[in-house]
C-alpha cells in the first residue's frame, strides 16, 4: 500500500526542517526526505537577523540557539585589513550587526537579538527538534528523484541509498525546499535574474587564527591586497566557533574568487597556498576540514507554485540570493513561515478549493521580497568593488603597480592623496550600511497586496523612502496592514512579554484595547487577546499605545505568521457561519 501524507518535504536542510516543525506545531502529518547522509558539513549561512531568532522563540528552541551562538561582543564590528601578518595594517573597522553603537537600536524592534551561528550548529539544533515532534517522518539519505501532480495528490519516487528498488508515496501537497538542486528545473520553472557572477571557493579549517588578530571584536574581516586583485579576489573571514572558543579550538572559514591563473578545483594543498598568500602569518597551521566551490547567483524562481499547484517552493530552490548581508537563508525561514500556517488551513478545510486563493498568496507575497533581497545583496558584493576598493584608490582599470601606491597613500600622512583616501573610505563606511547596519531589509519588509482597504498612508508609515523604495537601513515600527506586528512589551499577573510572543502557529491573533463586557468572543481560527483595562495585558512602556494612536485604532487582526491583516475601531465578529467565513475577506 502507497504512503500518503497530507505534506511532503523534499530537503532536510534548515529551511526543510523549519516547515517540519512549523507543520508538526499544527499537528499536521507529514514527511520530510534529504538526500544526504546528515545535516551540512560546511558551515555555509550564519547570520540570523530578528524576525528568525523570533520564529525560533515561537518554536522552542531560542533557548538551544543562543547557547550555541558567537558570543555577542565577538561579533560587533567588521573590520578590512592588508593582511594579519607582521607587515598587517588596519584599513578600517565599524559596528554591525546589531553591535556597538547599534545596541539599543535594536533591542528596541525585537524581543530577540540578531544572532551569529554557523549553519553546522543550526541544523543540528533544527534536526533535534523535528525529530522530537516527528520521530518517525524524518529521512535522511532518502533521494526524491521525480515528482507527478495527478489531480488532487502528488506522487513522489523515493530512492533509499544502498537499495536498488525506488518506491512511490504519495502527498496532498510537497513543500520543495531541496536547495535548488533538481527540483525547479524539474518543475520547468525558468530562473530571472544574474546567474554564475563571482566563482567562489571557501574553506572551512582549524587553526589559531586570534593569537594574530589585533581585535577581538571582529567577527568578518576583509583583505584588500592590491597583488590580488583587491577586496572579494583577496578574500575574508570569519570564526566559526566551537563557542567560548580557544586557540587549540577555534574554527574559521576562508572564502576568496577564484583568479583566472589559479586551479578551477582547489586541493587542500592549493587552499592552504591562497590562505597563506592571503592572511601572511608565518608558520601558521592550518587543518582543512572541507573545501566549497560555489558560484555566486542573484536569481528568483519565476514563480513559486507549480503550474497544477500542488508544489511550492521555499528557500534556495525559490531564490538563489549572494551572502553578502546575510539575507539568504533569513529569507527561505520566511518563505517557510509565510507557507505553512497556509498549507495548515487548506490541509484542515474540508473543501480545499475554497482556500486556493490563499495558497497563491504565498507566491504573491513572497517573490516581490526575494527579488528586491537579490539585487540588494548584489549590490552588496559589488560595493566592495566599486565603493571600498574605489576608495582606496584601487580598480581594474589600474597596473598593479598604481594600485599599490594608491593603496600606501592611505597610510601616509604625508601623501598628498593621503586626506582625499580617508575621506573617501569613511565615505564608504556609510554607503555599506545596506550590508552591515540594515534592520530596515532585515524585518522592515511587508506585504503591500494585503491592505485591500488603502488603510496605510503612500510612504507605509516611513517604511517608503521618497522615490517608493524600500528604507533598508532604518526600521519604521507600524500596526499597518502587511506590516509584521510590532514588539511591544507587555505584563500581566507577574509575566511579562512581547506581543510576538502572542502569536500561534494555527491561529489569527485579535488585539484590542476595548474591554469586553459579557461573554468573550472566541473562534476556531481566532485569539483574541485584550491590552489595556483591568484585565488585559499592561503596556509596560507605552510603546503598544504610541503605536495603535499613529493609526486611530484600538483593534488590530494578525496572521499567524505576524503579520497585520487588518486593523480598525470595531471589535471582531467571530459568530456566525461555518469554517470562518467571517474571516475570509482578510484570508
Amino acid at each position: 500500500m502507497t504512503e500518503t501524507y497530507p505534506v511532503a518535504i523534499i530537503g532536510g536542510g534548515p529551511v526543510g526542517l523549519v516547515s517540519s516543525i512549523l507543520l508538526s506545531q499544527q499537528k499536521i502529518p507529514h514527511v520530510v526526505f534529504e538526500r544526504h547522509p546528515s545535516t551540512s558539513i560546511h558551515p555555509k549561512a550564519c547570520g540570523m537577523n530578528m524576525r528568525t531568532i523570533e520564529i525560533f522563540r515561537q518554536m522552542g528552541i531560542e533557548h538551544q540557539v543562543l547557547e550555541q551562538r558567537a558570543p555577542p561582543e565577538t561579533v560587533s564590528r567588521t573590520a578590512w585589513y592588508t593582511n594579519l601578518g607582521p607587515t598587517g595594517l588596519e584599513i578600517i573597522s565599524r559596528d554591525a550587526w546589531g553591535g556597538g553603537k547599534y545596541v539599543d537600536e535594536y533591542k528596541r524592534a525585537s524581543p530577540c537579538p540578531y544572532v551569529v551561528i554557523p549553519q553546522i550548529r543550526l541544523e543540528p539544533i533544527l534536526l533535534q527538534h523535528a525529530r522530537k515532534l516527528n520521530p518517525h517522518g524524518i529521512f535522511h539519505g532518502v533521494e526524491v528523484t521525480d515528482v507527478e501532480e495527478v489531480g488532487d495528490h502528488v506522487i513522489l519516487t523515493v530512492s533509499e541509498k544502498g537499495k536498488t528498488e525506488s518506491r512511490k508515496v504519495n502527498a496532498r501537497y510537497v513543500v520543495g525546499a531541496d536547495g535548488g538542486r533538481a527540483l525547479t528545473d524539474q518543475l520547468g520553472i525558468k530562473w530571472d535574474g544574474e546567474k554564475d557572477i563571482v566563482e567562489m571557493v571557501s574553506a572551512h579549517f582549524k587553526a589559531p587564527i586570534s593569537l594574530h588578530h589585533p581585535d577581538p571584536r571582529v567577527f568578518i574581516t576583509w583583505f584588500i591586497d592590491p597583488k590580488q586583485g583587491g577586496s572579494i579576489k583577496t578574500g575574508y573571514l570569519y570564526h566559526l566557533g566551537p563557542y567560548p572558543s580557544t586557540p587549540e579550538t577555534e574554527e574559521w572559514l576562508f572564502a576568496c574568487a577564484i583568479n583566472p591563473d589559479e586551479p578551477r578545483e582547489f586541493t587542500a594543498e592549493d587552499m592552504v597556498k591562497r590562505m597563506h598568500s592571503t592572511l601572511q602569518i608565518p608558520n601558521l597551521e592550518v587543518e582543512i576540514k572541507s573545501i566549497s566551490h560555489w558560484r555566486v547567483n542573484s536569481i528568483v524562481a519565476e514563480r513559486y507554485r507549480s503550474p497544477k499547484g500542488r508544489i511550492f517552493l521555499v528557500g534556495d530552490a525559490a531564490h538563489r540570493i549572494p551572502p553578502w548581508g546575510a539575507l539568504g537563508l533569513n529569507s527561505g525561514i520566511q518563505d517557510a513561515y509565510n507557507l505553512i500556517w497556509k498549507l495548515g488551513i487548506a490541509v484542515r478545510g474540508e473543501c480545499a478549493p475554497r482556500w486556493d486563493s490563499l495558497l497563491d498568496t504565498y507566491e504573491t507575497e513572497r517573490r516581490p521580497i526575494a527579488l528586491r533581497v537579490a539585487q540588494t545583496s548584489l549590490h552588496n558584493l559589488r560595493s566592495h568593488s566599486s565603493v571600498m576598493d574605489r576608495a582606496l584608490g584601487i580598480t581594474p582599470q589600474n597596473d598593479e603597480e598604481s594600485n599599490v601606491r594608491a593603496l600606501q597613500s592611505f597610510f601616509t600622512p604625508l601623501d598628498a592623496d593621503y586626506d582625499a583616501r580617508r575621506r573617501a573610505v569613511y565615505m564608504a563606511l556609510e554607503n555599506l550600511d545596506s550590508e552591515f547596519h540594515a534592520l530596515g531589509a532585515e524585518i522592515g519588509w511587508f506585504y503591500p497586496d494585503i491592505d485591500r482597504e488603502s488603510q496605510c498612508p503612500p510612504d507605509h508609515g516611513g517604511q517608503l523612502l521618497p522615490n517608493g523604495e524600500l528604507d533598508c537601513i532604518n526600521y519604521h515600527a507600524s500596526i499597518l496592514p502587511g506590516h509584521n506586528l510590532p514588539h511591544a512589551w507587555l505584563e500581566r499577573d507577574g509575566v511579562t512579554l512581547s506581543t510576538r510572543d502572542l502569536l500561534l502557529p494555527d491561529r489569527f491573533l485579535w488585539l484590542t484595547s476595548e474591554p469586553y463586557y459579557g461573554e468573550r468572543p472566541e473562534h476556531d481560527l481566532v485569539r483574541v487577546e485584550q491590552i489595556g483595562g483591568n484585565l488585559g495585558w499592561r503596556d509596560v512602556d507605552g510603546t503598544w499605545a504610541e503605536l495603535s494612536s499613529k493609526q486611530g485604532v484600538t483593534s488590530v487582526l494578525v496572521r499567524p505568521d505576524g503579520i497585520v491583516a487588518w486593523i480598525g475601531k470595531k471589535h471582531l465578529k467571530c459568530e456566525g457561519t461555518e469554517n470562518g467565513a467571517p474571516l475570509d475577506y482578510k484570508l
